[in-house]
């Protein structure tokens, strides 16, 4: 039996956010992952008012893991470029596959 691949969650955390909002969006992400086959073992947030997705990218490369979920990359910051600059550390720095509720980003070729 083929084990599932490990992924990890990616989530921004505001300061409005209750508790509750963060379990219902860590629920959901959990979900989508045993949905898509995946095996999510760890949620990596970021707090406060900026983002570091350089430090995700260390995480994901130090553990060898290729599969990120987000909400989604508007969740994570509404910057188009900066959008796009997650995206991409995520899928080339790392090697990894960044997958949103509504579709997998990625050039990662993962078996």
């Amino acid at each position: 039996m083929k084990e599932k691949p490990i992924a990890y969650g990616y989530m921004r955390v505001r300061k409005e956010a209750s508790d509750q909002e963060l379990k219902l969006i860590d629920d959901q992400l959990h979900a989508y992952a045993q949905a898509h086959n995946l095996w999510m073992t760890y949620t990596y947030y970021e707090w406060g008012p900026g983002i570091s997705p350089h430090l995700l990218v260390r995480r994901l490369i130090r553990d060898d893991v290729r599969h990120v979920i987000v909400p989604s990359l508007v969740q994570i910051t509404e910057h188009p470029l900066m959008q796009f600059i997650v995206s991409e550390s995520v899928t080339l720095d790392a090697g990894a596959l960044l997958y949103e509720a509504s579709g997998l980003y990625g050039r990662a070729s993962v078996s």
